[in-house]
């Protein structure tokens, strides 16, 4: 169940709507479907739910604090292991980013292959009424990891850093969103849901780009 708190029928919904969000977006998906593909009646959704708004809300918040959770809960014990020192880059980039492209089912065992495509499509182009939760919920620990990040390079000016971290952080965001779609995406040459790749393979992009020498 996504959220035990909401019972078996309330997750039976946000599973479903989870799914559904991802598949087609906010806008193409509408409370009748969703009811109709988890087997409730629409009063069992506006019961927890007052409109489509407030559970596509409630689905991303809940997935936007599990993924700062697990991020902020390593970086801290990566910082508390070097006793105050710098944690290495590569260790910083893999904390952004495999919660979000390969989590560990033992820490995640709920955030699958929809969660990460819902949170990629989400975050590529937000909706209006989600600002309040990429607030609270999400910017902190992107913050913070890119504050880790930013004592790898204390001589690049400020605006250059956040430059090349937006680029980084939005291209974590389109792996996400991409991942179940990469054969047709690269005409066969990559495999869909191939999770180690696209870590690796981020992995080595973002250490570049962040610290690709400006003189070449």
């Amino acid at each position: 169940m996504l959220i035990d708190a909401y019972g078996e029928t309330g997750a039976k919904v946000l599973t479903t709507a989870e799914t559904l969000f991802a598949e087609y977006g906010y806008a193409g998906v509408s409370l009748r479907r969703i009811t109709a593909e988890a087997g409730v009646n629409l009063a069992a959704v506006n019961y927890h739910y007052s409109d489509k708004q407030s559970l596509y809300t409630e689905i991303l918040a809940y997935r936007l604090r599990q993924l700062s959770s697990v991020r902020l809960d390593r970086l801290a014990e990566a910082e508390a292991r070097t006793g105050g020192g710098t944690v290495p880059l590569a260790e910083i980039v893999d904390i952004l980013a495999q919660p979000f492209l390969q989590p560990d089912e033992s820490i995640l065992p709920t955030f699958g292959p929809a969660s990460r495509r819902l949170l990629g499509r989400a975050l590529i182009e937000p909706l209006g009424f989600l600002a309040p939760v990429l607030a609270a919920d999400f910017q902190p620990a992107v913050a913070r990891c890119g504050q880790a990040l930013r004592r790898h390079l204390p001589a690049l000016p400020p605006a250059d850093f956040l430059w090349r971290y937006s680029f980084v952080v939005g291209a974590l965001h389109h792996a996400a969103a991409a991942l179940h779609d990469m054969k047709t995406l690269t005409t066969g040459l990559c495999a869909n849901e191939d999770s180690a790749a696209a870590l690796r393979n981020f992995r080595r992009f973002a250490v570049a780009a962040l610290t690709s020498d400006e003189s070449r």
